[in-house]
């Protein structure tokens, strides 16, 4: 069944600009209009849908077109600000702190925005506080009453701050912005970086194409969506209903999940597994808060497919599946920044996954699954493996159709000796 995410992207399917980049920017504009409104309990807090996009590719393609839609759809609402142009975060924080008239007539006090740009770097004028004030007001479930913040020229108080960002930005102009700070102080581990360097298609654009985008009346939808307040739907339970699952816990307690929170569970431990068993070291902590991550996705996702506050399955799998392809993202745009794990580690787990094996093989498919967290694209760990067989250490063999990765018996026992020897 087609959702109004894909029915947005299906509009814009003629078009030069990356298709992930449409349908980045349109759940960017779900998160802006229903801010603070709904949210997923956490118990300990409440986690809302705000999020932060960045599009990260080269000049020229194309980032513009689907920031700009965002801005439309957002502005056909019209119940939050929308912050874009050149401005100073000092004037962001003034901006969210002016009382304002939402639909309906009514003043209204809170300090929710939309900060939507092409360019990043040239929408917040250089400012070495502006990445780590930008971090801090993400954090809205930590935001329960007034944000204060003293700087030079002036103070501001903002109530229950809430924050949506969809920016554009390339290698060149993102390096001025982003240092060591906001790399490894967390304004990267809370931003989807949506990274592309090609383009969906080559269109001249002189016949008309076939769907000619509306954006007033997308936005209609979006307009159901804002009627929704409250909480979603809890994903567990310890008490047996008709839509909870039974589970057995670690402690030998019982708890019971909706199909959708059996399914992020179950991916959560074993993600959780991954990480402490393979050592991984991440400075720009994004592992640390990828769970909440996926969440925030999970719950957008499930608004595209209909107006209620309940997270599906399907927004759960393919939420899970498409923010684990955005951690190569962050390495992308990190990269010689002191950002995940680089090049050496990877390697050096490839060798102790092959050598731990009773055969000393394994398919293409099952080292991509496993090293999944290690690099950014399948050319990189091609790459590597390519360099692992040039050197003589790992055969690269063609099986039907699977490519099978195997370590000969005198290089096992050659690295077995060097590693016996290293431990000595």
């Amino acid at each position: 069944m087609s959702t109004w995410l894909d029915d947005i992207v299906n509009e814009h399917s003629e078009f030069e600009s990356p298709l992930t980049f449409w349908r980045w920017s349109a759940l960017a504009s779900i998160s802006a209009v229903v801010k603070d409104q709904i949210w997923l309990p956490r118990y300990l807090y409440n986690l809302y849908p705000n999020i932060y996009v960045m599009l990260h590719a080269e000049s020229g393609l194309k980032k513009g077109p689907p920031v700009a839609m965002a801005s439309q759809l957002v502005s056909a609402i019209n119940n939050t600000k929308i912050i874009s142009g050149r401005s100073s975060i000092q004037g962001i924080l003034k901006e969210m702190g002016t009382a304002h008239t939402i639909p309906g007539g009514k003043i209204s006090t809170t300090s929710t925005a939309f900060i939507c740009s092409s360019e990043l770097s040239s929408s917040i004028v250089d400012d070495p506080v502006a990445a780590k004030i930008l971090t801090d007001l993400y954090d809205r479930h930590y935001r329960v009453g007034e944000w204060a913040s003293l700087l030079k020229m002036e103070s501001f108080k903002l109530s229950k701050p809430t924050i949506t960002m969809l920016t554009a930005s390339n290698e060149a102009m993102s390096e001025s912005f982003f240092d060591k700070s906001a790399i490894q102080g967390g304004y990267f581990a809370r931003t989807f970086i949506i990274y592309e360097n090609t383009e969906n298609r080559s269109n001249a654009l002189l016949i008309p194409p076939k769907w000619i985008p509306d954006y007033k009346k997308s936005s209609e939808y979006l307009r159901e969506l804002i009627k929704l307040k409250g909480p979603f739907a809890p994903m567990g339970s310890r008490d047996k209903t008709d839509i909870y699952t039974e589970i057995y816990t670690d402690s030998n307690e019982t708890g019971y999940l909706t199909k959708s929170g059996l399914i992020y569970q179950l991916w959560y431990e074993e993600f959780k597994k991954v990480i402490k068993e393979q050592e991984i070291k991440d400075s720009t902590g994004t592992l640390n808060r990828f769970g909440d991550s996926v969440l925030k996705v999970a719950m957008l996702l499930s608004l595209a497919e209909k107006p209620d506050l309940i997270i599906s399955e399907i927004a759960m799998i393919e939420a899970i599946d498409i923010c684990e392809k955005l951690i190569g993202n962050v390495r992308r745009a990190t990269m010689g920044k002191s950002g995940l794990s680089d090049s050496s580690t990877i390697k050096n787990h490839i060798i102790h996954e092959l050598l731990g094996r009773d055969n000393h093989k394994i398919s293409r498919t099952i080292l991509l699954k496993k090293m999944w967290m290690h690099y950014a694209s399948a050319d990189e760990f091609d790459e590597i493996m390519l360099s692992f067989d040039q050197a003589g250490m790992i055969k690269i063999q063609s099986v039907g159709n699977q490519i099978i990765y195997h370590m000969e018996d005198n290089q096992v026992n050659e690295l077995m000796r060097y590693l016996q020897g290293k431990n000595k």
